[in-house]
Formats: C-alpha cells, sequence, structure tokens
C-alpha cells in the first residue's frame, strides 16, 4: 500500500510538472495546431484508404460531378443526384471547393479537404477549454482527446463527401467568439458555416439566444433574428429556384405536410404526438445516446449550451431520411459543437478555481479519456477492429472496376453500380444502377437514357446467382452485349448498347 501511494504521488507530480510546461503561452498556442496537424493527417488516410478501395457510394460521386460541372462553366447539376445539388442545401462552398479539385486530383482534394476540416476544429475547442471555460492544460487535452476519438467526427470522416463537414471548425469558432463577444469575427465564422449548410442557420440562431440570456441583449437578438431569418429565405426562397421552386425538403418530412414549408410545419403543429413518437423513436435513442455518451453525459450537466440546437437537431430526428451510421453522419454536424462546448463548461463546474484555472479531478479526466477509447472502439467506423490498417489494398474486384471504368468513353451515359460511381464522375451523363429486391425490376430500369451498363454485385448482397443471371438475362434482352475482360468474373457485368461504337 505505502509503495502504491509512493507511486501515484509521483504520478501526480509528473502530471503537475508537465500541466505547467503546456500552461507556457507558447506552448499553449502551438499544442492544438500540432494536435489538428496529426488528426487531420490520421483523418486523411483514413478517408483516402476507403476510397482507394473503392468503398465510397453515391453521395461522393454526385459531388465529384457537381463540382466537375462547376469547372467547366456549368450548373451543379448533378444526374446521379437527379438535381441541382444547391437545392439540397444551399452549399455554396462547393464554388471555391471546385476551384481547388480543378487544380489538383479531385477525389482526394475533396476527402483531406474534408478530414482537414474535421481535425481544424480542434483549435477553436482548444480555445474554448482554456480561454472560456478556463480549463487548465490537462482538463483541455482530455476534452480534444475526446474530440479525436470522437465516433461521429469518424463517422462523418467515412461518408463519402458532405459540404456541411467542412462547417464544423466554422461552428466551433462561432461558438468560441460568441462567447468572447468577438463580433466581427462571429460574423465571418457564421457566413462560413452557412454557406456550406443552409440551416445551419438556425442552430446559429439558438446560439444568439444564449447569448441573449447571458445579458448581451442586442448581439443576442441580432445573432438570433439573423440566423431565423436566413435559414426561412434559403428554405423558401433560394433552395426552391434551383429545382423549380419545389421545397427542398418536402420527402423528407412527407409525414407532415407536402407542397411548402408552411404544410409541414402545420403537420408539427396538430400532430405534436407524432412529432413526439418520431422523435423518441428506438433508432433516434440510439443516435442521442451515440452523441452524449462519448463524452459521458457531461453535457447533461450543463444543458444550456446544448440546447441552441436542439430544435434543429429534432427535426433531423424526424426527418424520414435513409438509416445507417454512415448514412445519418452529416445530420450529426451541428450537435458536435454544443457537445462539446457543453463539455467543456461541465467540467469547470464540476472543478474549482486555483488561481487562475479550473483544476478538475484527476479521476474525472482519466475516466473521460477512458470512456472516450472505448466508445471510439466500439462505435467508430474507423475503430481498431475494423482493421483500418488493411484498407486501400487493390485486390481484384478493385482492379476490375479500374478497368470496367476504362472501357467507358468519356462522352457515353452510363448507369453504374454506386461502387463504380466515382470512377465515372467527369461526365455529364452518369446515373446510378438501382437493384433493389426485383432483379427484374432493376434491369427494366437500368437501361433508358444510357449506351452502358456498369453492375457490380456488391451493390445487391441479397441477389442470388440465379437474381444475377436473371439481371444479365433482362438487360440482354433490350439490346445491350456484355463485355468480356480479364478480372472480375461473374462479380462484375459490363454492357454496352448494340451498334454503339467504342472508342
Amino acid at each position: 500500500m505505502i509503495a502504491l501511494a509512493q507511486w501515484g504521488r509521483r504520478v501526480e507530480i509528473f502530471s503537475l510538472r508537465w500541466q505547467a510546461r503546456l500552461d507556457t503561452k507558447q506552448v499553449d498556442r502551438a499544442v492544438p495546431w500540432v494536435i489538428a496537424l496529426l488528426l487531420g493527417g490520421a483523418l486523411s488516410g483514413l478517408s483516402l484508404a476507403r476510397a482507394l478501395q473503392l468503398d465510397a457510394g453515391a453521395d461522393l460521386s454526385s459531388h465529384l460531378q457537381g463540382l466537375w460541372l462547376i469547372g467547366e462553366g456549368y450548373e451543379p447539376r448533378s444526374s446521379v443526384a437527379g438535381h441541382n445539388l444547391l437545392w439540397e442545401q444551399a452549399a455554396f462552398i462547393l464554388y471555391p471547393v471546385a476551384g481547388l479539385t480543378a487544380l489538383f486530383p479531385d477525389q482526394p482534394t475533396l476527402l483531406a479537404l474534408q478530414a482537414s476540416a474535421l481535425a481544424l476544429a480542434v483549435v477553436p475547442l482548444w480555445r474554448i477549454a482554456r480561454d472560456v471555460g478556463g480549463l487548465k492544460s490537462g482538463a483541455a487535452a482530455a476534452v480534444v482527446f475526446a474530440y479525436c476519438a470522437y465516433p461521429a467526427v469518424h463517422s462523418i470522416n467515412l461518408s463519402d463527401f458532405h459540404p456541411e463537414a467542412l462547417a464544423v471548425p466554422a461552428l466551433f469558432g462561432a461558438v468560441l467568439t460568441a462567447l468572447r463577444g468577438q463580433w466581427n469575427w462571429f460574423t465571418v465564422f457564421a457566413l462560413l458555416a452557412v454557406t456550406c449548410r443552409s440551416d445551419l442557420a438556425f442552430a446559429l440562431s439558438g446560439l444568439g439566444l444564449l447569448v441573449l440570456l447571458e445579458g448581451r441583449r442586442r448581439p443576442g437578438t441580432a445573432i438570433s433574428l439573423g440566423g431565423l431569418a436566413y435559414g426561412l429565405v434559403a428554405m423558401t426562397a433560394i433552395q426552391p429556384r434551383f429545382n423549380g421552386g419545389r421545397f427542398p425538403h418536402i420527402e423528407a418530412f412527407s409525414d407532415f405536410g407536402s407542397g411548402h414549408l408552411g404544410s409541414v410545419l402545420w403537420g408539427f403543429i396538430s400532430a405534436p404526438h407524432q412529432v413526439l413518437a418520431d422523435a423518441l423513436s428506438q433508432a433516434n435513442f440510439q443516435m442521442i445516446v451515440f452523441l452524449l455518451a462519448p463524452v459521458m453525459l457531461l453535457p447533461l450537466v450543463a444543458p444550456r449550451y446544448l440546447l441552441p440546437v436542439v430544435p434543429l437537431f429534432g427535426a433531423y430526428l424526424v426527418a424520414d431520411v435513409p438509416p445507417g451510421q454512415l448514412a445519418e453522419a452529416s445530420q450529426t454536424v451541428p450537435m458536435i459543437p454544443f457537445v462539446f462546448a457543453a463539455t467543456v463548461f461541465a467540467l469547470a463546474r464540476s472543478g474549482r478555481v486555483l488561481v487562475e484555472r479550473v483544476n478538475v479531478d484527476r479521476r474525472l479526466l482519466t475516466a473521460l479519456v477512458l470512456t472516450a477509447g472505448l466508445f471510439f472502439l466500439r462505435d467508430a467506423p474507423s475503430s481498431l477492429y475494423e482493421r483500418p490498417w488493411d484498407w486501400g489494398q487493390r485486390d481484384t474486384i478493385v482492379i476490375a472496376r479500374q478497368e470496367a471504368a476504362d472501357l467507358i468513353p468519356p462522352d457515353a451515359s452510363v448507369r453504374a453500380s454506386e461502387q463504380i460511381l466515382p470512377l465515372l464522375a467527369d461526365r455529364t451523363r452518369l446515373y446510378q444502377l438501382h437493384t433493389g429486391d426485383d432483379p427484374d425490376s432493376a434491369a427494366v430500369a437500368a437501361t433508358p437514357k444510357v449506351e452502358w451498363i456498369v453492375f457490380d454485385s456488391a451493390s445487391a448482397p441479397e441477389w442470388s446467382p440465379l437474381d444475377i443471371e436473371s439481371f444479365d438475362l433482362d438487360v440482354r434482352r433490350t439490346g445491350f452485349e456484355r463485355l468480356e475482360f480479364e478480372v472480375g468474373g461473374s462479380e462484375l457485368r459490363v454492357y454496352r448498347l448494340r451498334n454503339v461504337i467504342q472508342s
């Protein structure tokens, strides 16, 4: 027992010495940038490795096609998505991003940019912890570690590409500058955030209410009303302009209304029981746990810093979107900054002020680090259990997919399985091959408007070999011929419309 106590004392002295070194101004400024650089490299490597083995899908393909169209001087009207990409969320950030992808290889640039944005959020998070929360360097480091291991961050990083991911550091910056009262910088971060995704304006509106509650009435009122106004104008006027006047989220909220925003709002008001039931469904409950459990539910100790984003996230919960951790990853973007801001202030409340900084119990910080690590191992798509070191290996099927894409002329119209789409994005007529449950219906839907079809069996995991042969026969009956090439076997099939000349 005496030896154990002495060992614990030595660990404490060692920890205090290192915290003293980290608390110097020079180190305090450098540490978050170093962490961001390392995290950015790790996230970029993971996303690029996943893309190299062609595990990306339609979301990446639609944005690659949209950026290519912008670079060619057209509107980002993606045939993969079936509409103008600006209709989805008025993500005008795509235009400067298109400038980068025109200069550098498009897919690596896009994925590395997204990973770098997620990593850059470490810098404002560190400043929130140190300057606003007043935490010592050890506590700030624990919060940053929790962010680096946060499963939602890794899910966003591996969920193809979403423009709203670029808003994560801007949202952290907006929270930081709002709490500091730096309104000029807040304006810059807020504008950057809403150019990535328009409905983030509602999260900023909630942040304005927080500023208002903290006693700064004029800026709080301006932020709240300004965010609300832009969010409504974007949904009702800006986004519909890019798709024939249609309300952009009508499919997602079809259970509550149709045609326009007013009908959806009336559906919310007239059926609050349905809204509540949808928001608290088992899948949504699991999503809430997914966001709060890795930080030990600490945001619930400082709920006022979490409340600004609750209305927007509640709308996300009741929306009808494709299920799945990666499919829903982009919906967690507005929650992440507020979850970690609330975590910082929860830790600040649990500690006690020593001189100028808040000293948090080392056992609580250890528990936070261990909890973050455990949930990373359990829930993150880049967990060690997923063997990410094996990603990026170009096996036979990956080589076959590349060879199949190389067969198709650049000006041809193509319908392809989602695994092949990123290889074919630099063209105007590209469509996704939807397999569904019925191979006969899939074949009927696959042939119109295209000259080439690429079928990858990975897009139809439920199909039996007999189903694949049925699909093959139906496609060839409609005037397509099947091309033979050395690799790929029955897993990959390429069809060309007869009498189409191969360039």
